[in-house]
């Protein structure tokens, strides 16, 4: 009975975690990230963005500034950015803010 209980708890949880993952495409792991305002300063501002997922919450400290830099990078590329300004680029990052700024750098 515990056996039975258990496999479909597995299945909604591993779904779960799949539906968190934020896949990069070519576009996004060439945008950079970054918390140094004087990298953007002569660059052209695209927009605001948000990195947070529904699962940001429960998720490990690591794994979820991995997954916000995921969704960063995701959603800057969308914009047609170059870079995204982000406290979650830093390190130390502790949460919670995942926004960021969408730059367009260079010609």
């Amino acid at each position: 009975m515990l056996r039975r209980l258990l496999l479909p708890t597995a299945l909604i949880v591993s779904a779960l975690m799949l539906g968190s993952c934020a896949i990069p495409t070519a576009r996004s792991n060439i945008v950079v990230l970054t918390d140094n305002k004087a990298i953007v300063e002569p660059c052209t501002r695209l927009g605001e963005i948000d990195g947070a997922s529904e699962l940001h919450a429960i998720l490990v400290l690591d794994k979820a500034r991995e997954a916000a830099l995921s969704r960063l990078k995701i959603r800057g590329a969308d914009m047609g950015g170059t870079h995204v300004l982000s406290s979650v680029a830093d390190i130390k990052w502790k949460g919670p803010s995942t926004s960021g700024t969408v730059y367009k750098c260079g010609a």
